[in-house]
């Protein structure tokens, strides 16, 4: 026997994934954790008869021949399958996003790094010009929608939004799909939300902002993760975590943030759970929220990571020098022929200040172009260590008029950068 199973705490990319595989693998039997996401036991609810799915209470495994993972890369992370994970005679097949934390040796595997494991399995599925009904693909949108912010998170990639359009092509019902994704809050969560933002605390790591709360919650209350990409959102931080405790046992750790900048995956994973870059939970059990929460920030100490360096993309300084006794008309025509917004003015080796396009428009509109640069030469201009990160260049670049930094090391200057060297950088800091 052939089955198809995915991760405990099933979410639409999960279930989609699942069902996808019944259309790849005619025969194989979709085996559904214990635990499900709300809004998908909803969906079951209505659903489930026509979907070839079975509940993983009661189901036997002792014919499974050949299993399926989808959406999961780690045994822990499924429903009581240890008999099948110590079996080497059981053939594995994965289909997963998640790059990190993977520990089942599969003997075919398809992991690649895309928004939702669904969009690999409909990429198979269109190559082999296998029909959908109107019914399926709105399933297949709800797992691409759920797992990438209904395409809004970092993490979605050009083949989600092509899968997109391929079910849209063929009926996936959109007004089915947004009462599902309703993100709407009813009065336990709004509650849970002003908590949220009353009791959370901000940290700084480095330049890297991160908020973190620790609550006791009701018994029974879930789909808290909205909850905490609202808060990331709301408060404008780079990651967002929830501790929340419902009894004395256990607490559920919740993260979103921006891959980039934190890999909340390998955070959840030393905390006995999964995920990926942008977003993943865990369990921590025996532990109070304040012991979950300093295990927490331990591990995004180290999680954090600013990638590029100032002097790794800073310009050479050469032609953003002015000697401080050179003309405002000829610091305007280096300006010019370079096409450059702003100078360093200096005095021999020593660093006196900046001069911009604008101080030299003044000067010329006020007949002082044949000054010297010194007498407009602003003396407080930003500067930064060829080891800053881009981050600290975008903030300090804010307050910069002459549309450059000095990269400065000791009392040397060894560098410029550029709004143009910071914007190729955008999407790497």
């Amino acid at each position: 026997m052939q089955i198809i199973t995915t991760h405990i705490g099933t979410d639409f990319d999960a279930l989609a994934s699942v069902v996808a595989c019944t259309f790849l693998y005619p025969g194989a039997v979709g085996v559904l954790p214990s635990m499900v996401n709300p809004e998908v036991k909803q969906f079951l609810a209505i659903h489930a008869n026509i979907l070839r799915v079975k509940p993983r209470k009661g189901f036997d495994l002792d014919d499974v021949t050949s299993l399926i993972v989808v959406d999961a890369n780690n045994w822990k992370r499924l429903d009581k399958m240890d008999s099948l994970s110590s079996n080497d005679d059981i053939e594995v097949i994965c289909w997963d996003h998640h790059m990190e934390g993977v520990n089942i040796a599969s003997h075919v595997t398809f992991r690649e790094e895309v928004g939702a494991a669904v969009t690999l399995l409909l990429e198979e599925m269109k190559k082999r010009d296998i029909a959908i009904t109107p019914m399926h693909a709105t399933l297949f949108l709800l797992g691409i929608y759920s797992d990438t912010g209904c395409l809004r998170y970092p993490s979605v990639t050009s083949r989600d939004a092509a899968m997109v359009s391929y079910l849209i092509e063929n009926g996936a019902d959109l007004n089915v799909v947004s009462a599902y994704l309703d993100d709407s809050m009813d009065d336990a969560h709004t509650e849970v939300f002003g908590k949220i933002l009353e009791e959370s605390e901000i940290v700084s790591i480095g330049t890297i902002r991160v908020g973190i709360c620790a609550l006791h919650i009701k018994s029974g209350l879930t789909s808290l993760a909205p909850l905490i990409e609202k808060y990331r959102e709301f408060k404008g931080v780079d990651a967002a975590f929830g501790v929340f405790q419902a009894d004395s046992q256990k607490c559920m750790i919740i993260g979103r943030g921006k891959p980039k900048l934190i890999d909340i995956g390998h955070i959840m994973r030393a905390l006995g759970g999964g995920g990926h870059l942008g977003a993943g939970s865990a369990i921590i059990r025996k532990a109070s929220p304040d012991e979950a929460t300093q295990q927490l920030k331990s591990l995004i100490t180290r999680g954090c990571h600013e990638k590029t360096e100032i002097k790794t993309i800073m310009s050479a300084p050469a032609k953003f020098i002015v000697d401080a006794d050179v003309t405002m008309a000829k610091a305007s025509y280096q300006l010019t022929d370079n096409n450059i917004s702003g100078l360093l003015v200096c005095q021999e080796a020593t660093l006196l200040g900046g001069l911009s396009i604008q101080d030299c428009t003044k000067a010329k509109k006020s007949g002082r172009s044949d000054v010297p640069v010194k007498g407009y030469a602003t003396r407080k201009i930003p500067k930064i260590a060829p080891t800053a990160c881009c981050r600290e260049a975008i903030s300090l670049m804010a307050d910069a008029k002459e549309g450059i930094l000095a990269v400065v090391e000791g009392d040397e200057l060894v560098g410029v950068v550029t709004q143009t060297d910071l914007l190729f950088q955008v999407y790497d800091f």
